[in-house]
């Protein structure tokens, strides 16, 4: 009972300390790192995703950001509880969670409302009306059948030139790729021994670790070649 007790305690600290810390989200915080536009192994409704990167020091909460285009795509993220996406961490977001129906490729959130054009369009992180991360591809490398596109250069305002078609990373049922986890090319975190502010850093890990290793059933499937403590363990239990 104690230790439930400490974990519900720990558990309303951290909420409060999260909300506190998504507010100062700031661009370049997050990397649009890898993008697979035109899957070819299954239809786009199934096989479309796009990853990010969290290229901070810290924990994102990315829970309540909006997703969308120049257009009328859009979609908010919305989970039952925070949605933190570690410093280092690659967090892939698709259409369809299915691995036997989605190609192969494991999808820590699925959205709707939102797709990608094979060759031309836009994907727009924002909080609010601030745009937290952003890509404007036309043309190759992306729309390649069946073949990502990579980020290969740590910049904040990428354009298509700052990618390139991932190569000899087959993923699932064919298609090529690196989904939730590092490319050709390394992305770094920046580095912070005392995350400021710290009291908030060390809540909201306490949470992430507590959620994804309280339970000793797991009810999903590891992530396939992520190897880091924070990817164990359930988070949609």
């Amino acid at each position: 009972m104690s230790f439930n007790r400490n974990i519900y305690f720990l558990a309303v600290l951290t909420l409060s300390a999260a909300d506190t810390y998504a507010a100062t989200i700031q661009t370049g915080d997050i990397l649009i790192s890898e993008v697979m536009a035109n899957p070819l192994a299954v239809s786009d409704s199934n096989g479309e995703w796009f990853e990010i990167f969290n290229a901070s020091a810290s924990p994102i909460d990315i829970n309540g950001l909006t997703i969308s285009d120049n257009n009328s795509n859009s979609h908010e993220i919305s989970s039952s509880g925070s949605l933190f996406v570690a410093p280092g961490e690659y967090f892939v977001l698709g259409r369809n969670n299915d691995m036997m129906a989605n190609g192969g490729y494991f999808a820590d959130y699925v959205y709707s409302g939102f797709s990608l054009g094979n060759t031309i369009d836009q994907i727009i992180l924002s909080n609010d009306s601030t745009e937290i991360a952003r890509i404007d591809y036309n043309g190759l490398p992306f729309g390649s059948p069946g073949v990502s596109a990579e980020l290969i250069s740590q910049v904040i305002s990428p354009s298509s030139n700052h990618y390139q078609l991932t190569e000899n990373s087959v993923y699932g049922s064919g298609d090529i790729g690196t989904p939730g986890s590092q490319g050709s090319f390394v992305l770094r975190s920046e580095v912070s021994p005392v995350p400021i502010p710290g009291a908030i850093w060390l809540f909201i890990s306490a949470t992430i670790l507590l959620r994804r290793n309280i339970k000793l059933t797991y009810c999903r499937p590891f992530k396939r070649h992520r190897f880091s403590i924070w990817q164990y363990g359930p988070t949609n239990c």
